[in-house]
């Protein structure tokens, strides 16, 4: 890690904002139309500080962009390197002006022809993984037209389609002399996300020091490095309570680490831990009418544009704000009324909370949907019904707001391409 771009003071993990400190948003839904999205990179940034105070010098950061591409740019300033995961990811890196000393390529998937072009570009300077024989074989062809030497992290599987087998794994270095062009850097371990007991860190860090003696002991080779995902769970919901990105967790955890019999470099992937809790969605309420027993909030947004790790037609409540004219606050679960807050499209899933209990709604409030940070904003069913996709906008205090992505029509990307309609000419 860069030592002037991080510093050890900063917001602890959590600590939800005031009504002053969340004023922006109050200019956002001014200024840009809802729905939105609207990231705070200081938050970004102070939780990332959160987290390398705890872990130490020895422990670097890698950010998984996959969890907010739009934060890709302002985690450079603590990154160690940037987990790529497609190669659509990689080009967005490339176009972003990103150097490729800062990348891990990775993916479950890596395309012949896709290799091809990120060793051509990248070469050296970026590191590999690789999650199969294949994907060896592939590297090494890659690696042996550029005239280059790769280092490549062997991908341990947890069980499932990712990765190797540990059989698999130490065949492969038993004789990886046979790759003329690969280096040997290391292992890349990740089992799953939203993990909230520190047995299971325990159980997988007690594994990987057992293989990683196994590989050094029965293969000669050495492990330098230890890429680990880390899948801390976070909380999304009012009734949550954060544990395992809280203080005690995460020094538990680095314990750990420090404690392992293995001594080398250790990195540890997160995307959702650290940008979960910097985002934010606003959708105004359009209409409010009653059915029956209910009362149903319609929005301009929906499912399609927001969605919760967990949450299903709307059950569990998030931590929510409203904006009325230049106030804005908090959800009052005491207000005296209860709401059924649906989206815009045709489906009767379309329930973002089910139950909100609230203080009086209108049309015209805006509501806040806090905690949108990691995989919300496009886990949904952005393409369907061919609603316009939302702007999306970053903030830093000291600079105000970054238009990261422009308010954009999505009809287009469910038509055939102009001038070759199929059936256009039938009558």
């Amino acid at each position: 890690m860069r030592e002037e771009k991080i510093q050890t003071e900063g917001r602890p993990a959590f600590e939800a904002c005031g009504s002053r400190e969340k004023d922006f948003l109050i200019r956002a839904a001014k200024e840009y139309k809802t729905p939105g999205y609207v990231f705070d990179t200081d938050r970004f940034l102070a939780r990332a500080r959160f987290f390398q105070q705890i872990l130490g010098d020895r422990i670097r950061v890698n950010f998984c962009m996959k969890a907010n591409p739009f934060l890709t740019e302002t985690s450079l300033s603590f990154t160690d390197r940037i987990e790529v995961c497609s190669f659509g990811e990689y080009l967005l890196t490339k176009a972003s002006g990103i150097p490729a000393e800062k990348l891990l390529i990775s993916g479950v998937l890596k395309k012949e022809e896709d290799i091809g072009i990120m060793v051509r570009d990248c070469r050296d300077r970026s590191l590999y993984t690789a999650e199969s024989r294949g994907q060896l074989e592939g590297l090494e062809r890659a690696a042996e037209k550029n005239d280059v030497t790769l280092s490549v992290y062997l991908r341990l599987t947890s069980g499932n389609q990712f990765g190797m087998d540990e059989v698999t794994i130490l065949s492969i270095l038993a004789n990886f002399a046979s790759y003329k062009r690969l280096r040997f850097y290391g292992l890349h371990f990740f089992s799953g996300t939203q993990k909230h007991k520190i047995r299971i860190h325990e159980k997988e860090i007690h594994a990987l020091d057992r293989l990683i003696h196994r590989i050094e002991e029965e293969t000669g080779c050495k492990v330098s490095h230890l890429e680990y995902g880390t899948g801390f769970g976070v909380p999304y919901f009012t009734d949550q309570k954060e544990d395992a990105t809280s203080k005690e967790f995460l020094e538990e955890f680095a314990g750990l680490l420090k404690n392992m019999d293995y001594q080398g470099q250790i990195s540890l992937e997160m995307g959702r831990a650290l940008a979960f809790d910097c985002g934010y969605y606003l959708t105004t309420i359009r209409e409010i009418k009653t059915n029956g027993e209910r009362t149903y909030v319609i929005t301009d947004g929906g499912i399609h544009q927001l969605n919760y790790d967990g949450q299903l037609r709307g059950i569990y409540t998030p931590e929510m704000d409203r904006i009325r004219e230049d106030g804005i606050e908090a959800i009052d679960p005491d207000g005296g009324h209860s709401y059924t807050v649906c989206g815009s499209l045709c489906t009767v899933n379309d329930i973002l909370v089910s139950k909100l209990l609230s203080q009086d709604l209108r049309p015209g409030d805006i509501l806040v949907f806090e905690r949108v940070g990691a995989y919300s904003f496009y886990e949904g069913m952005q393409l369907f019904l061919s609603h316009e996709l939302p702007a999306v906008l970053l903030y830093q205090r000291e600079r105000g707001f970054a238009l990261a992505r422009k308010r954009m029509e999505s009809f287009r990307l469910n038509m055939a391409c102009e001038g070759d309609r199929p059936f256009s000419n039938m009558e």
